[in-house]
């Protein structure tokens, strides 16, 4: 049961459509898991197989093709001669696939990416395309076709319907720590709203998030789980491989994997609900993560120094999780990027820079005129006094709308977590189920 609005002429905002990408797990008998099993290991091949013929074809004439249509083409023949085994699978479940490594091509002849790899059986993930375009594939009851006689049930299926007309556009199906996953991005109904005009100034830090009103929002501390997860990992390195205990010992630490990165995803969710809901114009550094977590150890005649710190530097950044970060703010609020340089030298009362000012990780003492504060609150500051200055009006950003009754329940229940504007939306127009 959908919730339309009657009359669109008095929305303040302008009727849009989002994407939201909603992940489900994967349950349902042996056979399930074993099919699936099979089906990565056949895309994975066929992946390898069409590289290689691309590869093939380049050498021999200089020339290929690498469109999505050529692909299929070549897969139709591929199918009946060379790989016979792709028969006993459905085509929209191998071939979707191909779009893939075609979109691949086309990133690495316009040079935003290198030439595609082939998959390895012990390193490469078991995920492959699913395609939603056919009729059926979704079932009311929470139920996925996967072939003929053949279904996996979606684990909390209801979650999309909090979304105002959803209608399925993509999917991947995926093992993560010995579970298996499905994500579907999902076409919603949006609105668009402007931000307001106060802004606030984000500092990422490792294993913390400053604010510039003051509140320094830090991370469940899992040393705990860590060193167990240590543990389980050089118990697992001394057993036999596909042993039984190796299988069970594996088990254990992808439980324990799983849990860990489930808390580092919930606490970076909440500090993004509660930083937005203070503004929704939100101003970060414009941090290049990958070159911030590039190896130190250099080459053979030019080698690296603190190679073992940087290494763990590298890891504790990883964990942190800034990409998640700016992922939940940005489906919250407006973020707009800033120049990082000399944000954590330079005093948010003066404007005096030198690098002396920051004397600890955590003490900030202005030389010139003695200001003390936090150096992750100063610089979210300094991130705030620059972003203000160099963006040019407010913000737009576009929120799914949700159902009355989703709504209903967070303003009962929940004080925080939910945008004013749309309870507003909803409390002052007539809807019809």
């Amino acid at each position: 049961m959908l919730v339309e609005a009657k009359n669109q002429t008095d929305i303040k905002g302008s009727r849009k459509r989002a994407y939201v990408t909603v992940r489900y797990r994967l349950r349902g008998k042996r056979a399930v898991y074993q099919f699936l099993n099979e089906l990565a290991g056949a895309n994975r091949n066929l992946w390898n197989s069409t590289r290689s013929n691309i590869s093939k074809d380049y050498k021999e004439t200089g020339k290929t093709k690498t469109s999505y249509h050529d692909l299929c083409k070549w897969y139709k023949y591929h199918k009946h001669t060379e790989a016979q085994g792709l028969s006993k699978y459905p085509v929209v479940l191998t071939r979707t696939g191909l779009k893939d490594l075609s979109n691949a091509f086309k990133q690495f002849f316009r040079g935003t990416r290198n030439s595609p790899n082939f998959k390895s059986k012990k390193k490469a993930k078991k995920s492959f395309a699913f395609d939603v375009s056919g009729a059926g594939l979704f079932k009311e009851n929470g139920y996925v076709r996967l072939k003929r006689g053949l279904y996996a049930k979606l684990m909390q299926y209801h979650r999309i319907n909090e979304y105002s007309d959803p209608i399925p556009k993509s999917a991947r199906i995926f093992e993560e720590h010995g579970n298996r996953y499905i994500t579907v991005q999902h076409e919603v109904d949006a609105i668009e709203r402007e931000t307001d005009e106060r802004g606030i100034g984000v500092d990422r830090n490792v294993g913390q998030v400053a604010d510039t009103n003051g509140n320094i929002h830090y991370l469940t501390r899992v040393t705990r789980r860590v060193a167990r997860i240590t543990v389980l990992q050089r118990r697992l390195a001394k057993q036999k491989r596909c042993s039984n205990r190796w299988r069970k010992t594996k088990k254990t630490t992808s439980r324990h994997e799983r849990k860990l990165a489930y808390i580092r995803k919930n606490d970076l969710r909440h500090i993004a609900k509660l930083i937005t809901y203070s503004s929704t114009l939100v101003f970060l550094e414009d941090l290049k993560t990958k070159g911030m977590t590039r190896s130190a150890k250099g080459t053979v005649k030019q080698p690296g120094k603190n190679v073992k710190a940087k290494s763990g530097l590298n890891r504790e950044i990883l964990k942190t999780g800034w990409g998640q970060m700016e992922r939940f703010l940005s489906e919250r609020g407006y973020v707009h990027k800033v120049n990082p340089a000399y944000t954590s030298q330079t005093c948010s009362q003066c404007g005096y820079k030198d690098k002396q000012n920051r004397k600890t990780q955590s003490e900030f003492i202005c030389l010139e005129c003695g200001f003390k504060l936090n150096a992750d609150t100063n610089a979210a500051m300094n991130i705030w006094a620059f972003g203000m200055a160099s963006i040019n009006g407010r913000g737009v950003y576009v929120r799914p709308v949700r159902r009355q009754q989703t709504i209903k329940r967070q303003n009962e229940h929940s004080t925080l977590g939910y945008c004013p504007w749309v309870l507003s939306y909803y409390n002052s127009h007539t809807f019809r189920s």
